[in-house]
């Protein structure tokens, strides 16, 4: 059934922007017709019949029809399967049985959701969501590993959006843990954004524990706009949400509303009442929007999951690219100063100070007081 002769039209219909097609009614014609080939080849007189008896399907009017006609003619469906095969990507539609049925669940689910790596897709219902500002101070980035590694040893999924900050040391706590971990991206899942995590990515993509998903066929670009949606997809995937360190304008909270609506449990780390990337986060809890957790034992008990702690089954290896491998060839056990390293790569100091932060993330480079760095 789900081989590339009905996975072609499904993927076809995605990339059919602007004609209307929402999830929600594509899966009723799937359910109507048991394949989407009849509508993709359907004239616009045999597709304006299923808008009558005994159809129903008031939804395709004279203008979607008219946009999806000229969009179709723009469209070979036979060439998407090599496409995906050629980024080493995975598609699954909706009605795909390995299709999380958590996201089927959601307001505006995913149509196709593209993946890259090797974990499985059942894992990812077995997961949480983790999110938090980009800047994060020393304890939010301690809180975002600790938890990010606690949660994989206890066996669950950790989901996030590989953005740098709270994300970038949620995915790496969980794979130092050797535990199982997912990127939502808001582009194709063959395209690293930011590019400044291509260590993190290459590691998502190739390690059996690791995943990268998306909405966005292969090669699509970010956009703004695609951010706000993509987050829809964080917070409905797994069971629950956890928010470290959110100012009172983050995005995060826009995710944890999302994940209020999805009746799905969110969780939060109250921080100082002084510290501006604490605002959002101490807000969710005083309007009872989240729980307030200080350990991941608070939120495995509210869900009701049995901790099944596991030990770190081996060294987190990278592969290094560009500037991170630059600069961690530097590196040494000897301490080498912050200036010295802009000098000896030709960075300016935000390049450098971004690099050393991946590095650091990673595990890979220590800071020392002083703006000293070593290898870690």
């Amino acid at each position: 059934m789900w081989g590339n002769e009905e996975l072609k039209y499904w993927l076809a219909l995605d990339l059919c922007t602007g004609c209307g097609f929402r999830a929600s009614r594509m899966i009723k014609l799937y359910d109507r017709f048991e394949t989407m080939k009849i509508f993709w080849q359907g004239s616009p007189s045999e597709l304006k019949d299923m808008s009558r008896a005994p159809y129903y399907l008031g939804w395709i009017t004279d203008e979607l029809i008219a946009k999806f006609v000229a969009k179709r003619a723009e469209i070979d469906p036979d060439s998407l399967p090599d496409k995906l095969e050629k980024a080493k990507v995975r598609a699954y539609p909706m009605a795909h049985p390995l299709y999380p049925h958590t996201l089927r669940e959601i307001h505006d689910p995913p149509f196709v959701l593209y993946v890259k790596g090797e974990m499985s897709m059942e894992s990812l219902v077995y997961g949480i969501g983790v999110v938090g500002t980009r800047t994060p101070s020393h304890y939010g980035q301690k809180l975002a590993k600790e938890f990010g590694r606690e949660l994989a040893q206890a066996g669950v999924t950790v989901i996030s959006g590989m953005a740098v900050g709270v994300d970038s040391f949620a995915h790496y706590g969980a794979i130092e843990a050797g535990g199982k971990t997912a990127a939502v991206l808001a582009c194709g899942p063959d395209v690293c954004y930011p590019s400044s995590n291509k260590p993190l990515f290459a590691k998502l993509s190739e390690d059996p524990k690791g995943l990268v998903l998306s909405e966005y066929f292969p090669g699509i670009t970010p956009e703004k706009w695609r951010f706000p949606a993509r987050n829809r997809i964080i917070s409905g995937i797994g069971q629950g949400l956890l928010v470290i360190e959110a100012g009172k304008s983050s995005g995060s909270l826009i995710t944890a509303r999302q994940a209020f609506e999805q009746d799905r449990q969110v969780f939060s780390i109250p921080g100082r009442i002084d510290q501006p990337t604490s605002e959002g986060t101490n807000r969710l809890i005083a309007d009872n929007m989240a729980q307030l957790v200080t350990s991941v034992a608070e939120i495995m008990k509210a869900l009701n999951w049995a901790t099944s702690t596991r030990p770190r089954s081996e060294p987190i290896v990278l592969e290094l690219f560009g500037r991170e491998k630059d600069v961690h060839e530097l590196l040494s056990n000897e301490p080498v100063h912050f200036d010295q390293l802009t000098e000896k790569t030709g960075m300016t100091a935000g390049e450098l100070s971004s690099t050393l932060t991946m590095l650091e993330l990673a595990g890979i480079a220590e800071r020392l007081p002083g703006d000293w760095y070593v290898r870690g």
